[in-house]
């Protein structure tokens, strides 16, 4: 049995395979798709000939029509297109269509399935050369097909609302949205079902996004009903933010008290799994693991550590692990009184950490009165794995990850393998796994090619095995801006990972980034500012980065600046911190940071490219050089990015050199190139038509 596939593009295959050649050449093709709708069972020589050879003569057409039906039958093996007569129809008994199935799955009212087959419009991508009817008949079937699936996906919807699956009637309106995106109605309906599904600052991204698609796209002006639900929503969200402060919660490093001190890091793997079990409840504002970490030695009041970490309630606990059991002592402490408001002692197997984990993660949302929906409670209760060693690679795997360098990186990405090994099921292990590899490409240590070729496997991997899994999708969305630029798939990602796991700082920061990337500062800023508020010990750098993208020099400047005086030794704050003084006219004060930054890096040539740029700038084109030779030597014994080099070029005032580099950084993906747009370090460039070529190959014009 031969299959065609015409939603979402086009396949006919056969059993070994898709077929290539001349029987799926685009005539072929376009003949197939005449005779796979159900609603016509036949059509006549003549219509199909006047239909996709409108120029040639009777003869002609006719002989073009045999061939084609020969040249389809002979690459099927049998008998697909009959047409002995005058008549012409598809042999449904030797070639199945996507087309069919769909019509019968409406007809049956089976939504999902139907859902399910519809892959994107009819023949998408498809034209004929001089065939204007053909077209119209094209069109005019998308259209209906469409208007289908739209039935079909928003009886999905109402189905997820009416049985309280929130997160999955979003998906259903998303998706219905991107089928009709100039339809305000079903904007609305995205936005009420954002709401409910508690991502109010979703359902006003896309409010934003909707009426700036109808200005920009259509020429027209939204409903003025979306602006008016868009009031009520911020409205409501502004009071939601007001009691939301008083269910805010940090979670306290577990102190290791087992005789072996190696086991900190499983303490601190306890610490990291409550907070992520804590970050999937929207009543909940939750800090971050990196803010709380500095804490571990309790040096500070109860009072002290909430009012630093914005917190109302702090968990503080401790773990013992002796064998094969474990005791876990947890309380819960109001900030403002300094009273316990819960307190367990779990004494179990150490088979029962999972249980422990997601018992203390109910508990502290019954002590703090925050209700949870039914998908909520599914998602804390389900165990990341049965297997105890993948689980303790993977804590091990953690604890190297939030080192942020090469070795550690490395170090991560050997015990998130090793744990898939142990268990092919852990999709969390395969979303970090995913991660670190990024993390490697971004800073330019790791070819991104490789790098992110195995970061899309993992991530796709985790998404398969735990589709509501936060870290995945937003690990998943990262990868669609930086290496597909597909900004709308990494923007739907962003999202949903957002509706999963509402405390996800990183979701925050990333999608932040991918704003600020596209020009949208101050989405950007206020995506990065609700990331700070989550982690306020990190996310900092984004932040100042995306105001010196904006202009905001002064602003870059203050933030930059607080961000050294807390950690000295940070080599990007130091290097943005120079590049805050530079634009605001303090160059010597900007080179003078720049070199530091250099100076803590321990070898990274990101920090070291953009000092040879600020030389270039500053008018000091001998140490400018210097730099180029520098990074042309360290290539030849390690990887170095293009983006690197692009950096030293442009001080240099080399623009074409500059381009050449830049086009390998973009072609390979390396670092930060789908950032080009509003690159402060590449304004240079902006107006070559190499670099205009460029934004409209990553769909940035």
């Amino acid at each position: 049995m031969s299959r065609l596939k015409l939603f979402g593009g086009t396949i006919l295959e056969v059993e070994s395979g898709p077929i290539t050649g001349r029987a799926v050449q685009r005539h072929r093709i376009a003949l197939l798709a005449l005779l796979s709708t159900t609603r016509r069972a036949y059509r006549s020589r003549d219509q199909l000939v006047t239909l996709l050879w409108p120029s040639a003569d009777a003869e002609r057409g006719r002989k073009l029509l045999s061939d084609s039906i020969y040249r389809i039958n002979q690459a099927l093996g049998g008998d697909a297109v009959v047409g002995p007569g005058e008549d012409v129809r598809l042999n449904r008994h030797q070639i199945t269509t996507d087309i069919a199935v769909f019509e019968a799955a409406v007809d049956e009212r089976n939504w999902r399935q139907a859902a399910e087959i519809y892959t994107g419009p009819f023949l998408d991508g498809f034209y004929l050369p001089d065939a204007s009817d053909f077209d119209q008949w094209m069109e005019s079937e998308r259209r209906h097909y469409a208007r289908l699936a739209a039935k079909a996906i928003e009886a999905l919807a109402a189905e997820a609302s009416e049985a309280a699956q929130y997160t999955d009637a979003v998906d259903w309106w998303q998706r219905l949205a991107a089928i009709a995106p100039d339809d305000s109605r079903v904007a609305m309906e995205v936005m009420r079902a954002l709401e409910i599904a508690g991502n109010r600052a979703g359902a006003l991204r896309h409010a934003r996004v909707h009426s700036t698609l109808l200005r920009e796209s259509f020429g027209m002006e939204p409903d003025r009903a979306v602006q008016t639900l868009a009031d009520q929503i911020a409205a409501r969200n502004e009071s939601a933010i007001v009691a939301h402060r008083s269910s805010s919660v940090a979670v306290l490093p577990f102190l290791n008290l087992s005789v072996d001190p190696e086991y900190d890091y499983f303490a601190d793997g306890i610490t990291e799994d409550v907070i992520a079990h804590l970050s999937k409840i929207r009543a909940l504002k939750v800090i971050s693991r990196t803010s709380v970490m500095p804490f571990k030695d309790r040096q500070l009041s109860v009072r002290e550590i909430g009012t630093t970490l914005g917190a109302s309630t702090l968990l503080d606990g401790s773990v013992r692990h002796a064998a094969d059991r474990v005791r876990i002592v947890a309380k819960l402490i109001d900030v403002e009184s300094e009273q316990h408001l819960w307190v367990e002692t779990y004494d179990r197997q150490l088979t029962d950490i999972f249980a422990i984990q997601t018992d203390v993660a109910l508990r502290i949302a019954a002590a703090l009165k925050a209700e949870l929906s039914r998908d909520e409670q599914t998602r804390i209760r389900r165990e990341p794995t049965k297997n105890l060693q993948a689980y303790q690679l993977y804590q091990l795997g953690r604890q190297s990850f939030i080192g942020y360098t090469p070795d550690s990186l490395t170090r991560a990405i050997e015990c998130f393998e090793r744990a898939t090994e142990r268990d092919p099921t852990f999709a969390l292990a395969f979303a970090n796994l995913a991660m670190a590899l990024i993390e490697l490409a971004e800073i330019g240590v790791a070819a991104p090619g490789a790098a992110y070729e195995r970061a899309a496997n993992a991530a796709a991997r985790a998404l398969r095995l735990d589709p509501e899994l936060g870290a995945a999708h937003t690990t998943m969305g990262y990868l669609k801006a930086v290496r597909e630029f597909d900004w709308t798939g990494a923007e739907c990602a962003f999202e949903r990972a957002l509706v999963l796991s509402p405390s996800g700082a990183d979701a925050y920061d990333l999608y932040g980034r991918m704003c600020a990337a596209l020009g949208r500062y101050d989405e950007a800023l206020a995506l990065q500012r609700r990331a700070r508020e989550l982690d306020p010990l990190a996310h900092r750098m984004d932040g100042v980065t995306t105001l010196l993208r904006a202009g905001r020099y002064d602003q870059a400047v203050i933030g930059a600046e607080e961000a050294t005086e807390l950690d000295p030794g940070h080599d990007r704050a130091r290097a943005t911190l120079g590049w805050a003084y530079f634009f605001s006219g303090r160059r010597d004060d900007g080179l003078a940071e720049l070199e530091r930054a250099v100076a803590a890096s321990r070898g990274n040539t990101l920090w070291l490219g953009q000092l040879g740029e600020a030389y270039g700038m500053a008018g000091n084109l001998v140490k400018a050089k210097e730099i180029l030779r520098e990074l042309e030597q360290r290539s030849e014994t390690a990887y170095v990015s293009p983006y690197h080099f692009a950096y030293v070029y442009t001080g240099l005032g080399d623009v074409d050199r500059a381009m050449d580099w830049l086009e390998r950084a973009v072609a390979d993906r390396t670092g930060p190139a789908y950032g080009i747009k509003g690159s402060f370090l590449l304004a240079p460039l902006r107006t070559h038509p190499r670099f205009r070529a460029l934004l409209r190959e990553m769909k940035l014009e």
